[in-house]
């Protein structure tokens, strides 16, 4: 027997949410092809806005832009895709200043050459302690504002999930899943509510939609839960 877990793909969200929903014995309104999308446009995207995605520019002078009258002088706009949907900026990194390790390599050569390294690397990071802190300021959709120029710089930022397997597995099973469950359940009492009961050639049919709602939104504020006990990226900076 197989110990593998089954892939993070929209075939295996479909499955959570019919086998608890009933399907086939009970009938679900939504197509899979439309539940996939709304599941991805209204679901997916909120997802991400707690458990994004990490991705990762580099800048450079190139990028520089020039704005308006009473613009900021250095604005640069960050080189990403066409049409993506920048959720934060978690980190610009400016690459320009190196410390005397990189000139050695990474190795070593005696006990000696450690000593002068270390000596090294403490007068740098004094040097550095007076300098000016080099701020930034994320502005939607994709301009990142400096307080001074720069030339290049590593950019780390957030984007929406495009496919399920860049979720964190954990919260894919414990949050992403009943998330979409409650949702469905909504969605589906949300259709239902039209018709209190059924008529059929067998008698009245309960729809129960009240019952979908409350166990829709119980799962959703579950999820939520879930999501909102995440730590920030950046507990504590110091400069």
């Amino acid at each position: 027997m197989s110990n593998l877990q089954p892939a993070q793909h929209w075939n295996n969200i479909l499955g959570y949410i019919k086998i608890n929903l009933g399907v086939p014995i009970n009938l679900l309104e939504i197509a899979d092809d439309e539940l996939i999308q709304n599941l991805r446009d209204h679901v997916l995207s909120l997802f991400s806005q707690f458990a994004p995605h990490k991705a990762y520019a580099f800048l450079t002078s190139a990028n520089q832009i020039t704005g308006g009258l009473g613009s900021p002088q250095y604005m640069y706009k960050i080189p990403v895709p066409d049409g993506t949907y920048i959720i934060d900026v978690l980190e610009a990194m400016p690459t320009k200043e190196v410390s005397i390790v990189d000139m050695y390599g990474g190795a070593l050569i005696n006990a000696q050459a450690a000593m002068d390294l270390v000596i090294s690397n403490s007068y740098i990071d004094a040097v550095r302690s007076l300098q000016t802190r080099h701020t930034w300021e994320f502005v939607p959709p994709d301009i990142l504002v400096f307080d001074k120029e720069t030339t290049s710089c590593v950019v780390i930022y957030n984007i929406p999930h495009v496919t399920l397997d860049t979720v964190r597995p954990d919260l894919y099973h414990r949050a992403f899943k009943p998330m979409c469950l409650g949702h469905t359940k909504l969605w589906v009492a949300s259709m239902r509510s039209k018709y209190e009961n059924l008529a059929t050639p067998f008698g009245q049919i309960n729809l129960n939609y009240d019952k979908l709602q409350t166990e829709g939104q119980s799962l959703i504020d579950n999820a939520q839960a879930i999501l909102d006990t995440i730590p920030p990226d950046i507990l504590i900076e110091v400069s």
